[in-house]
């Protein structure tokens, strides 16, 4: 019987062993850990980079910035690192906490989970940075954390914005919620199954439903054929992400066609470098646009122009103008507002899988706000 019992033991353990043994291949796989996480922790969540700002993208960037803001948003303060007496964190602090190029961690074990292996957020989330809470939404309370607009909340229906502002690109929780896109009511419930009826939200599609044996996947990217799990081996997950894609190709050809007939009142951009990061002043526009194509820039709605001689410029939404100075796209055109809604759709990333009705909702009132 002992023997029984400690053979039993010992294979628990084997497993448990081999359990984390595969979690920490998975996470060292992911983008949590290496890809666009790597380079984002090292570029933005460091003071080298960033300065002073890297308490703006350290909160979600790295390990040790994050378990600080969480601390700080379970008081209430959504906003940017602070220091212990409350001010903005000052270069000296943000290095106290390790964020520089020699210190700094990814999102790690450590980030997600407590001492006693328990995740340090669930159920609901305080507010948050993009100004709405998620409640009731089990395991994924930890995800929406960091995955949300990350800019404030949006008045939908307001008729100016005031900025060009973008959404972060990590705004799964807005969309699975419903919320922040202008021209579609996100202070109405938008009754999501994804969202509250999977249990735990994110976790489950991206964690329970792809993991192996007995643990979780770790590698956070949903296996083929998931939508069979709930909705039998029929329906495909390109069942609604073809009409999303045909959908934002419609609001792109609206905001080119809106683009084009104001086309001659561009004179000047002051021009985005992709290849160093660096802006010019001032830089003319020499022949015609062609098409745009919608994008941000250092957290600015932007567009990536074509010129008809075939020469591309980049620039912010903002510093596009005209021959007085004057941007030609004012916070109030409803470009601004369309173009935030396209990005925010596409930084989602599910191509309306997360939010199917919400996801077309929000489409086609772009669409007929830009008519």
């Amino acid at each position: 019987m002992k023997r029984t019992l400690l053979a039993l033991l010992a294979l628990g353990l084997m497993v448990a062993f081999s359990s984390e043994e595969a979690i920490q291949k998975e996470w060292e796989g992911s983008a949590h850990n290496n890809g666009v996480m790597g380079y984002k922790t090292l570029r933005e969540a460091t003071v080298e980079a960033r300065q002073a700002n890297a308490a703006h993208c350290a909160r979600c960037h790295s390990e040790q910035g994050f378990l600080a803001w969480l601390e700080q948003l379970k008081k209430g303060n959504p906003g940017n690192l602070v220091g212990p007496d409350g001010k903005p964190a000052t270069v000296e602090y943000l290095r106290s906490l390790g964020l520089t190029q020699d210190q700094v961690k990814p999102v790690t074990c450590k980030a997600c989970h407590d001492e006693d292996g328990d995740l340090r957020l669930a159920n609901d989330t305080p507010m948050l940075p993009s100004g709405f809470k998620a409640t009731a939404v089990g395991n994924a309370a930890l995800c929406i954390a960091c995955h949300n607009s990350r800019n404030g909340r949006v008045t939908w229906n307001a008729e100016d914005p005031g900025r060009y502002t973008y959404p972060h690109a990590s705004s799964q929780g807005d969309v699975l919620l419903g919320k922040n896109a202008y021209f579609v009511d996100d202070t109405r419930e938008w009754p999501n199954p994804h969202a509250f009826f999977t249990g735990n939200a994110c976790s489950t599609c991206h964690m329970s439903l792809a993991g192996k044996g007995d643990y979780s996947s770790h590698t956070f990217k949903t296996p083929e054929g998931l939508c069979a799990s709930c909705h039998g081996t029929k329906y495909t997950e390109e069942m609604v992400q073809e009409n999303t894609l045909h959908l934002l190709s419609l609001v792109r050809t609206q905001v080119n066609a809106r683009v084009l007939a104001v086309r001659d009142r561009i004179k000047t951009v002051r021009a985005w470098n992709p290849e160093n990061g660096q802006f010019t002043p001032n830089v003319a526009v020499k022949a015609p646009v062609y098409r745009v194509d919608i994008l941000s820039i250092a957290g600015q709605i932007a567009f990536k122009m074509t010129l008809t001689d075939g020469s591309v410029l980049y620039s912010q939404l903002g510093d596009i103008r005209d021959e007085k100075g004057q941007p030609v796209f004012a916070t109030k055109d409803p470009v601004v507002r369309a173009a935030w809604n396209y990005l925010l759709i596409e930084n989602d990333g599910s191509k309306g899988v997360h939010n199917p009705t919400y996801t077309r909702a929000v489409l086609l009132a772009t669409l007929e706000a830009l008519k």
